[in-house]
């Protein structure tokens, strides 16, 4: 099952390459890091059906 929210805590463990395994996307970390949640993510939603966070 896909996660479809993540906590500032999980945003940091992503940055710092925890989340995905080595070799996969990793978010920058503070004070580059642009937000602090994610609090909701749909695959389906968005102007263009395209999804949306």
């Amino acid at each position: 099952m896909k996660k479809s929210s993540y906590s500032f805590d999980e945003l940091i463990q992503c940055g710092r390459g925890e989340m995905f395994g080595p070799g996969n996307a990793q978010l920058p970390l503070p004070p580059m890091l642009m937000f602090d949640r994610i609090t909701r993510i749909n695959e389906d939603g968005g102007e263009f059906g395209k999804g949306e966070l």
